[in-house]
Protein backbone atom coordinates (compact mmCIF):
# COMPACT_ATOMS: atom_id res chain seq x y z
CA UNK A 1 0.00 0.00 0.00
CA UNK A 2 1.03 3.12 -1.30
CA UNK A 3 1.03 6.43 1.34
CA UNK A 4 0.78 9.70 -0.26
CA UNK A 5 1.66 12.90 1.88
CA UNK A 6 0.16 15.97 0.62
CA UNK A 7 2.12 18.93 2.02
CA UNK A 8 0.34 21.24 3.42
CA UNK A 9 0.81 24.16 0.97
CA UNK A 10 -1.70 27.53 0.42
CA UNK A 11 -2.75 26.15 -2.22
CA UNK A 12 -3.72 22.40 -0.92
CA UNK A 13 -5.42 24.25 1.91
CA UNK A 14 -8.74 26.07 -0.24
CA UNK A 15 -8.67 23.21 -2.47
CA UNK A 16 -9.15 20.49 1.14
CA UNK A 17 -11.75 22.93 1.79
CA UNK A 18 -13.59 23.27 -1.45
CA UNK A 19 -13.25 19.23 -1.75
CA UNK A 20 -14.81 19.14 1.92
CA UNK A 21 -17.71 21.62 0.96
CA UNK A 22 -18.44 19.81 -2.40
CA UNK A 23 -18.87 16.43 -0.10
CA UNK A 24 -20.75 17.47 1.97
CA UNK A 25 -23.30 19.38 -0.51
CA UNK A 26 -23.16 16.29 -2.54
CA UNK A 27 -24.22 14.38 0.50
CA UNK A 28 -26.88 16.68 1.57
CA UNK A 29 -28.16 16.40 -2.07
CA UNK A 30 -28.36 12.37 -2.70
CA UNK A 31 -30.15 12.78 1.15
CA UNK A 32 -32.93 15.24 0.19
CA UNK A 33 -33.40 13.48 -3.28
CA UNK A 34 -34.64 10.35 -1.87
CA UNK A 35 -38.20 9.59 -1.23
CA UNK A 36 -39.49 9.43 2.67
CA UNK A 37 -41.19 6.75 2.09
CA UNK A 38 -43.30 7.58 5.31
CA UNK A 39 -46.74 6.35 5.83
CA UNK A 40 -49.39 9.24 5.80
CA UNK A 41 -52.83 8.91 6.75
CA UNK A 42 -55.79 8.84 5.02
CA UNK A 43 -57.47 12.17 4.27
CA UNK A 44 -60.89 11.72 6.40
CA UNK A 45 -64.08 12.15 4.66
CA UNK A 46 -65.96 15.22 5.53
CA UNK A 47 -68.25 15.14 8.21
CA UNK A 48 -71.49 15.57 5.78
CA UNK A 49 -70.45 12.39 3.60
CA UNK A 50 -70.29 13.94 0.60
CA UNK A 51 -70.45 10.98 -2.07
CA UNK A 52 -67.85 9.49 -3.74
CA UNK A 53 -65.29 10.48 -5.90
CA UNK A 54 -63.35 13.77 -6.09
CA UNK A 55 -66.64 15.90 -6.40
CA UNK A 56 -68.25 14.14 -3.98
CA UNK A 57 -65.49 14.99 -1.55
CA UNK A 58 -65.18 18.66 -2.53
CA UNK A 59 -69.25 18.93 -1.94
CA UNK A 60 -68.62 17.51 1.15
CA UNK A 61 -66.04 20.35 2.35
CA UNK A 62 -68.40 22.86 0.75
CA UNK A 63 -70.99 22.16 3.37
CA UNK A 64 -68.85 21.76 6.11
CA UNK A 65 -67.68 25.04 5.31
CA UNK A 66 -71.04 26.28 4.88
CA UNK A 67 -71.76 25.07 8.13
CA UNK A 68 -68.61 26.40 9.84
CA UNK A 69 -69.72 29.63 8.31
CA UNK A 70 -73.10 29.72 10.24
CA UNK A 71 -71.24 28.78 13.46
CA UNK A 72 -68.92 31.92 13.28
CA UNK A 73 -71.38 34.51 12.51
CA UNK A 74 -73.02 32.80 15.94
CA UNK A 75 -69.81 33.65 17.38
CA UNK A 76 -70.20 37.39 16.05
CA UNK A 77 -73.49 37.47 17.11
CA UNK A 78 -72.68 36.50 20.69
CA UNK A 79 -70.03 38.97 20.74
CA UNK A 80 -72.00 41.55 19.13
CA UNK A 81 -74.45 40.79 22.13
CA UNK A 82 -72.28 40.86 24.70
CA UNK A 83 -70.48 44.00 24.13
CA UNK A 84 -73.65 45.64 23.80
CA UNK A 85 -74.47 44.72 27.41
CA UNK A 86 -71.33 45.80 28.61
CA UNK A 87 -70.95 49.33 27.17
CA UNK A 88 -74.76 49.38 28.19
CA UNK A 89 -74.13 48.59 31.68
CA UNK A 90 -71.36 51.42 32.13
CA UNK A 91 -73.50 53.94 30.47
CA UNK A 92 -76.03 52.91 33.43
CA UNK A 93 -73.10 53.19 36.05
CA UNK A 94 -71.97 56.62 34.50
CA UNK A 95 -76.12 57.26 34.62
CA UNK A 96 -76.31 57.99 31.47
CA UNK A 97 -78.57 55.42 30.63
CA UNK A 98 -81.93 53.81 32.72
CA UNK A 99 -81.84 50.24 33.62
CA UNK A 100 -84.85 49.52 31.64
CA UNK A 101 -82.52 50.14 28.75
CA UNK A 102 -80.21 47.62 29.94
CA UNK A 103 -82.95 45.41 30.52
CA UNK A 104 -84.06 45.89 27.29
CA UNK A 105 -80.93 45.09 25.08
CA UNK A 106 -80.12 41.90 27.48
CA UNK A 107 -83.71 40.74 26.64
CA UNK A 108 -83.43 41.69 23.23
CA UNK A 109 -79.53 40.30 22.89
CA UNK A 110 -80.92 37.19 23.87
CA UNK A 111 -83.77 36.68 21.65
CA UNK A 112 -81.15 37.46 19.00
CA UNK A 113 -78.84 34.45 20.13
CA UNK A 114 -81.62 31.80 20.31
CA UNK A 115 -83.12 33.27 16.46
CA UNK A 116 -79.23 32.90 15.04
CA UNK A 117 -78.30 29.57 17.08
CA UNK A 118 -82.14 27.68 15.99
CA UNK A 119 -81.35 29.20 12.32
CA UNK A 120 -77.76 27.53 12.16
CA UNK A 121 -79.11 24.38 13.37
CA UNK A 122 -81.73 24.56 10.69
CA UNK A 123 -79.40 25.34 8.08
CA UNK A 124 -77.03 22.08 9.28
CA UNK A 125 -79.60 20.08 9.09
CA UNK A 126 -81.00 21.43 5.70
CA UNK A 127 -77.44 21.27 4.43
CA UNK A 128 -76.17 18.19 5.78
Amino acid sequence: MILIKIRSTPISVPIQNFLRGASVAVLWLWLTCKPALADLPTVEPPASGGGAGLMGQIKGYLQDAIVLGGLIAAAVAFINVALAAIQTFSEVRNEKATWSKFGAIIVVGVVLLVTVIWLVGKSASIIL
